[in-house]
């Protein structure tokens, strides 16, 4: 049975315990979101956890780059999934990513693939700046949306 280009003898009990708490955190950030009610007007719903409004939208007048992740998350862990859309697109597609990360954790723990080789393998660069462009690209989403 051929084993992934990533798979490594170099895999450690550090490696796991990185995995258990990439899959904690993500759990815990759905588990938050899902306790959360969204907020109708598209921001704001971060405030529930008793955090201040934004000091950037309120300094600046535009709302900041994660304007709107919170309620968007929000939304997708109740399967609202347009309702999250139009509120943050990348706030649906960063929830969904977090979803994604607990079943790929396990399969990477079970394959024994070492944390770096992920972080450092072959078009990890690729994914990253696609994923900065989409994150910049819902900013200025947002920043029209809530002209």
């Amino acid at each position: 049975m051929q084993e992934s280009a990533f798979v490594n003898a170099e895999y450690s009990h550090r490696d796991r315990a990185q995995y258990i708490a990439l899959m904690s955190a993500s759990g815990g950030v759905l588990a938050i979101a899902r306790w959360l009610s969204p907020s109708p007007n598209g921001w704001g719903t971060h405030q529930q956890l008793g955090l201040p409004p934004c000091f950037f939208h309120q300094m600046t007048g535009i709302p900041c780059p994660t304007c709107g992740m919170t309620t968007s998350f929000a939304y997708t862990v109740r399967l609202h999934f347009y309702e999250a859309f139009i509120t943050q697109p990348f706030g649906l597609l960063a929830c969904i990513l977090t979803v994604a990360l607990i079943p790929l954790s396990v399969q990477m723990m079970r394959q024994r693939v070492p944390w770096m080789k992920v972080l450092t393998g072959r078009g990890s660069n690729a994914v990253m700046y696609v994923l900065i462009a989409l994150f910049l690209a819902a900013w200025v989403y947002k920043i029209l949306a809530m002209r």
